[in-house]
């Protein structure tokens, strides 16, 4: 898997996020111990804070729809059916298999299928109904008082705690699903500094790998993965080796290309190459398809992504004519 850092996550999402992080849990802890659940702050004080918190998280709600309709970042929560059903079975069971991620982060589709729709029903539903019943049971007498008439107080508190207990079980699976990344603090860290290790897909290593004048170069190129799979050959490659397409050799490891006694060889070049070394010009012995022998000439380079070395490219010059000529001589 072949990976890039990008910047993901934007300031004021990073900030909007933990600010939202914080508030929701001391809201939690402020509203269970108005209920009596435990005692932390003090009823009275815990009452008076739950309300500051609840009017912070208001204004924090503002300006993040503020920004997400100015950035156009609505969009991340518009639902879709795309892959969910392979991301409800990579959840389920492809996480514990170290399976590939089903769907790929982008800065414009930060979100999975499934989290889309879980965004969307916070966003929608939770956390609408938390504020306004919040807010309906803090100024329910005032709201009387103007003629205004609401479900009964009972009935808001047990709406209000229902949501709380919703948001509260929706922090844990958070957490541990952040935990599902590359690494257990990956995810965690990307949401701090804003940058993340996105995986590549084969076209954009390719595209890092070489420039696309390769293509047609009468050169063979070919393109080595750190463990010394073949990844990808121009046409001269193939028809330097004697394939007639790309499929009879991507994916191999590059010993095929090589006699058994070669080999060793090989390896050696692939481990000077990934400890940051170039070849310039080496004369190397091959053998075709068809088994027959031949020689070129040879240039390797490391590939950088990232700054980091994620395997071997260069190019070949065939040169058994010379092999050729020598034997008649």
């Amino acid at each position: 898997m072949y990976t890039r850092k990008v910047k993901i996550y934007a300031g004021f999402e990073r900030f909007w996020h933990w600010t939202q992080a914080v508030l929701i849990i001391f809201l939690a802890l402020s509203g269970f111990e108005v209920h009596g659940v435990y005692t932390l702050f003090g009823y009275e004080k815990a009452v008076m804070w739950h309300d500051y918190a609840a009017w912070a998280f208001l204004v924090l709600i503002i300006f993040a729809i503020f920004w997400h309709i100015t950035t156009g970042a609505w969009r991340q929560y518009i639902p879709t059916t795309r892959f969910i059903k392979a991301q409800l079975d990579y959840y389920l069971f492809g996480i514990f298999r170290n399976a590939p991620h089903p769907t790929k982060k982008t800065t414009l589709s930060k979100l999975n299928p499934l989290q889309r729709l879980t965004y969307f029903g916070l966003k929608i539903l939770v956390i609408p109904v938390q504020v306004i019943s919040g807010f309906l049971y803090l100024y329910y007498h005032q709201t009387e008082q103007v003629g205004l008439h609401f479900a009964s107080l009972s009935g808001l508190a047990m709406l209000h705690t229902f949501g709380a207990f919703v948001l509260v079980a929706f922090i844990f699976m958070h957490i541990y699903l952040a935990t599902t990344g590359t690494t257990w603090i990956s995810n965690i860290k990307a949401m701090i500094s804003g940058w993340e290790e996105v995986e590549l897909s084969m076209d954009e290593v390719r595209a890092e790998a070489y420039p696309k004048v390769v293509r047609a170069s009468e050169m063979g190129y070919y393109f080595l993965d750190r463990d010394g799979y073949i990844r990808d050959v121009n046409a001269a490659w193939l028809r330097i080796y004697g394939y007639s397409s790309p499929e009879e050799v991507i994916g191999r490891h590059s010993s095929m290309t090589r006699k058994p006694e070669d080999a060793p060889a090989l390896r050696e070049m692939l481990e000077q190459v990934l400890a940051g070394q170039k070849i310039e010009s080496r004369i190397v012995e091959r053998v075709g398809r068809d088994g027959r022998p031949g020689r070129h000439l040879l240039t390797a380079h490391p590939v950088y992504i990232s700054d980091k070395i994620v395997g071997m490219a260069g190019f070949i010059v065939d040169e058994s004519k010379n092999i050729e000529q020598e034997a008649e001589r």
